[in-house]
């Protein structure tokens, strides 16, 4: 049996440490073989992340988002099955792109490619800054003022 792909954006905007890491990519929420804590090694290893407690933050960053997407696509599903009280079970299969799923189709159109263009890359480029720890108490500073 085929699943058709949920294809989901998924966002790290991290600091952990003096390290502080911001990038943005798609996730296939219906592959079950995907694994946040292997993509959060693969990632600190092809960028040189030494810290040993970034791969972790990134995994956890992950599967919170995964998490909010699969509560609001409950939610979604309760709502149109209370809405539509005749058709329940057609409705919430039907009704399968409810959340933030993305539908590459009408992103991308037919003839369209989730391939990114070359001149484009730079755009989604991971960013990782090793801050010093001058910056550190600086931004810790910064946050906490923010807080109040």
């Amino acid at each position: 049996m085929h699943i058709k792909e949920k294809i989901v954006p998924l966002k790290i905007d991290l600091r952990v440490n003096n390290t502080v890491i911001r990038d943005q990519f798609l996730w296939d929420i219906s592959n079950l073989e995907s694994d946040p804590e292997e993509f959060a090694r693969t990632f600190c290893k092809d960028l040189d992340i030494g810290d040993p407690e970034v791969g972790p933050a990134i995994a956890v960053s992950i599967r919170e988002q995964l998490y909010e997407i699969a509560t609001q696509s409950i939610s979604s599903a309760r709502e149109t099955r209370v809405g539509k009280k005749g058709r329940r079970g057609a409705d919430i299969v039907a009704n399968s792109k409810a959340g933030n799923t993305v539908d590459l189709g009408k992103l991308f159109g037919s003839k369209g490619s989730v391939i990114r263009k070359r001149k484009e890359w730079y755009l989604y480029e991971p960013i990782v800054d090793i801050l010093s720890n001058e910056e550190v108490g600086a931004l810790d500073a910064r946050e906490e003022l923010n807080a109040r």
